[in-house]
C-alpha cells in the first residue's frame, strides 16, 4: 500500500466539503496504482478536472504513483 497527499483546488473542493481551502488529504491506495486509479477512488469527474500536478510537475493519468507523491488537483478557470 501506498499514501499519498492530495489537494484540490477552486471548484474541485465541492467533492470533499469537510476539507478547508487547499487542505491536503491522505489517501490509500494499491502500489503501482496510477493517477488514473487515484482520480477513480475520488470519484471526480474527468470533465471537471483541468491539470494534475505532481510533485510539482503537470502529469497524465497513467502517471505511477509513489508512497508520499503530492497532488494537486485543478478544474479549469475561467475569468473575465
Amino acid at each position: 500500500m501506498s499514501t499519498v497527499e492530495v489537494r484540490l483546488y477552486a471548484s474541485l473542493q465541492k467533492y470533499f466539503p469537510n476539507l478547508k481551502n487547499a487542505e491536503a488529504m491522505l489517501v490509500t491506495l494499491e502500489n503501482n496504482a496510477s493517477l488514473g486509479s487515484l482520480l477513480n477512488k475520488l470519484k471526480i469527474p474527468r470533465e471537471e478536472i483541468n491539470m494534475i500536478i505532481v510533485n510539482g510537475k503537470h502529469e497524465k493519468e497513467n502517471y505511477p504513483l509513489n508512497n508520499g507523491d503530492r497532488i494537486g488537483l485543478f478544474p479549469l478557470i475561467a475569468g473575465g
